[in-house]
């Protein structure tokens, strides 16, 4: 058996805010993450490759930052 590994392509945000009940700074950070890989592809067909699974990895990114914090 063979063994593949895939590249990997991420990014982590952090997200700050001071909670409204105890007026305590809080924070929560995710990753954001996919793999060049053969099987990850654009709607076309092609695979996607480093630069455009970026723009779509700080797409998510801007879209969880723009989010309200959990309470």
């Amino acid at each position: 058996m063979t063994h593949i590994t895939f590249e990997l392509v991420s990014i982590r945000a952090t997200k700050v805010w001071k909670d409204a009940v105890t007026g305590k700074r809080r924070q929560e950070t995710r990753k954001f993450e996919q793999t060049i890989n053969p099987f990850n592809r654009l709607p076309d067909g092609s695979m996607k490759m480093r630069d455009t699974i970026l723009i779509e990895l700080r797409a998510e990114k801007e879209a969880w930052l723009a989010e309200q914090p959990k309470p």
